[in-house]
């Protein structure tokens, strides 16, 4: 809670468009708080895709749309597994030191059974874990076997890797789930999907203004096909170099082999298949090869050492003003190049990949120009 009184609720969101059911969550959200910090990924969101369009844009949707502060997510978060997702942005919101709560949409609302889960899940050991993928399982497959072979719903997995990290984070958040209704199913995939058709149906009027005019000016949508070339050039000139210590390679099971062999693909969807196995889902080869391109290291979890704002209302100008003066509070990545450069040039890279795959290419570094709306 800051200074004012004002109950404060975190949300972690991509918000790639923003649209009615994002609204609706902020509505619901709304009824138990009094201001909204969101935590959103940046310019590459968790399927390895570039976004819809500028994470500056998606932001001032979002403060359209209710939400009071806009925080953006490092890549390196962004891009991650639910786990490495999850912890970012919690740790961003912990770090505020204001936010009461976490407010999340979830397929069951069943708080008290996410909660058990996820103390389940903590307590599975590596040995465990081991024994349990020595039939070529994947991870997510020998997790679920062993804390039962509960079947979660997407957004109750993320649920639940938000618990986890609150615990690991030592968080005095409380986490609360708002139920997904009929009208906040349309999923994001057939919006953009719409989207990349010229229908932008589905998106509350302001966001298909905002949307609308970076359509017309060529910074939108943002497409994986117009940087599918760059991505298998840089495969076919890699070596296994270009994968040493890289977020979720393994070099010890040969991964990096596994890439390398199939430099003779002749498009991203081939590249993927043929990398894939049963123990690689589709979602780690993504992962890799975007990370391996993006030169995003394997490190182990940490927190984000910055908060880098986005967009902000009246009310998040206060909750600025209420944010710790041991935290690094930032509106542009280049005020960070001299004490993170790690972070700063991830970022960077990530914005001039995304800056190729609209349909105007954008300047190069354009990271270090933008600012918040």
């Amino acid at each position: 809670m800051v200074n004012n009184n004002l109950t404060v609720a975190g949300i972690v969101a991509e918000y790639n468009p923003f649209h009615n059911g994002h609204a609706h969550h902020i509505t619901e959200t709304k009824k138990r708080c009094d201001a909204v910090v969101s935590v959103m990924s940046g310019n590459f969101v968790q399927r390895c895709e570039p976004s819809v369009c500028d994470k500056y844009v998606r932001a001032k949707m979002a403060v359209m749309g209710g939400v009071d502060l806009v925080l953006g997510l490092p890549v390196r978060y962004a891009v991650g597994s639910a786990e490495k997702f999850a912890y970012g942005a919690l740790s961003v919101l912990d770090s505020l030191g204001f936010v009461d709560f976490l407010s999340f949409g979830s397929e069951s609302a069943d708080i008290e059974n996410i909660v058990k889960t996820a103390e389940k899940i903590d307590s599975i050991t590596p040995e465990e874990y081991k024994a349990a993928m020595k039939d070529g399982s994947t991870f997510a497959e020998a997790r679920a076997r062993i804390i039962g072979g509960e079947h979660c719903e997407p957004n109750d997995i993320l649920g639940i890797e938000y618990v986890r990290a609150i615990k690991k984070l030592g968080s005095t958040i409380e986490p609360f789930a708002v139920k997904r209704t009929d009208g906040y199913l349309e999923s994001a995939t057939s919006l953009r999907e719409k989207i990349s058709n010229g229908d932008l149906s589905g998106l509350p009027e302001y966001s298909a203004e905002l949307l609308k005019k970076e359509i017309a000016e060529g910074r939108a949508p943002g497409n994986l096909k117009n940087i599918e070339r760059i991505l298998l050039g840089f495969i076919r000139n890699a070596d296994r170099s270009a994968f040493q210590n890289i977020y979720g390679i393994n070099e010890k099971e040969g991964f990096d082999g596994r890439i390398l062999s199939a430099v003779g693909a002749k498009s991203l969807d081939e590249l993927y298949s043929l990398i894939k196995t049963k123990r690689y889902t589709m979602a780690t080869v993504r992962r890799a090869v975007l990370s391996a391109y993006l030169r995003l290291k394997n490190e182990p979890l940490s927190p984000v050492p910055f908060v880098h704002v986005l967009a902000f209302s009246e009310t998040g100008r206060k909750l600025i003003k209420a944010i710790p003066e041991n935290v690094t509070v930032i509106s542009n990545i280049s005020k960070i190049k001299d004490i993170y450069p790690e972070f700063a040039d991830e970022e960077r890279r990530a914005t001039d990949l995304f800056s190729l795959s609209t349909p105007e290419i954008g300047a190069g570094f354009g990271e270090y120009t933008r600012k918040f709306q």
